[in-house]
């Protein structure tokens, strides 16, 4: 839907009331080396170490036994050259995301835990199905639900009463409880926000559509449908989820259809899912 200035200049207020940091420094650096294929381990150190919990934690991170190594890693760079340039700078990306919960309610904690399993499966079928950047895809799935945080912590809208609706709803996607109530949804919040903060448009555009139906045939739409699809499963498993949910198939999506994803074997598919997902969790 098209946004009234009425309406825009409502959530631009929502967003100053509730004061969510951007990202800082490194993250966005960090953006701006997402399409980098020739960036260096040192350049990529370089931006870790301005953060110590950024850099304490990829350090951590090569010393899980998800790696395997032997010796025990406390170099920076030799921690980035082992879990891989891209997966750090998901990991930089995702820390600071998380700082920008300020008050970590029950709410925020569900919220946190879906949007991180949104971004592990849409970096995960992006790769594994040869969709997409799966670094972009990451980025737009951990965003998605970002207007939530704004609606849920402003004090202008009771955003409770639309929470206990969506978590009875039998449609997953929903956007109807936030369109009738206030006449916009957190998609609208979202690309409000990510505007402010200078995010790309591919990234806005695929976060503001991502509960679409229909998926327009260019970047957009397929990145769209992506972070769509990675949203219903992430659902369908109940992460980040109060109510239990497996009533419809998930091969019957409309987004899958559009992405042509054929899932030959779903419960093996599910488990690999489950798997990345919960060591996303560990982490974070």
């Amino acid at each position: 839907m098209n946004l009234g200035q009425e309406k825009k200049f409502f959530i631009q207020g929502m967003i100053e009331e509730v004061q969510l940091e951007a990202f800082p420094q490194a993250a966005n650096q960090i953006l701006n080396l997402l399409n980098d294929e020739n960036v260096s381990i040192y350049n990529l150190a370089r931006v870790a170490s301005h953060d110590a919990y950024i850099a304490a934690t990829i350090i951590r991170l090569a010393n899980s036994p998800f790696y395997g190594v032997k010796n025990k890693v406390t170099d920076l760079m030799h921690a980035i050259s082992i879990i891989g340039l891209d997966s750090v700078k998901r990991l930089i990306l995702t820390i600071s995301a998380r700082s920008i919960f300020k008050d970590y309610d029950e709410f925020d904690k569900f919220l946190w835990e879906h949007m991180v399993a949104v971004a592990t499966v849409s970096q995960m079928i992006s790769f594994k199905f040869n969709l997409f950047n799966e670094n972009i895809s990451y980025v737009a799935g951990l965003l998605h639900d970002i207007g939530k945080t704004v609606m849920h912590k402003s004090k202008q809208i009771n955003y409770e009463t639309i929470i206990e609706k969506v978590n009875a709803s039998e449609n997953l996607l929903s956007l109807e409880p936030e369109l009738d109530v206030y006449g916009f949804s957190h998609c609208d919040v979202a690309k409000v926000m990510l505007n402010l903060w200078n995010f790309d448009n591919l990234i806005v555009e695929a976060v503001y559509l991502h509960h679409s139906k229909t998926f327009s045939e260019d970047n957009v739409g397929k990145l769209s449908a992506i972070v769509n699809f990675s949203d219903y499963l992430v659902n369908w498993l109940s992460i980040g989820r109060v109510k239990s949910y497996r009533k419809v198939s998930l091969q019957n999506t409309e987004s899958i259809i559009f992405l042509k994803i054929h899932i030959d074997d779903m419960d093996s598919f599910l488990q690999e899912i489950l798997k990345r997902i919960n060591f996303s969790k560990e982490i974070f």
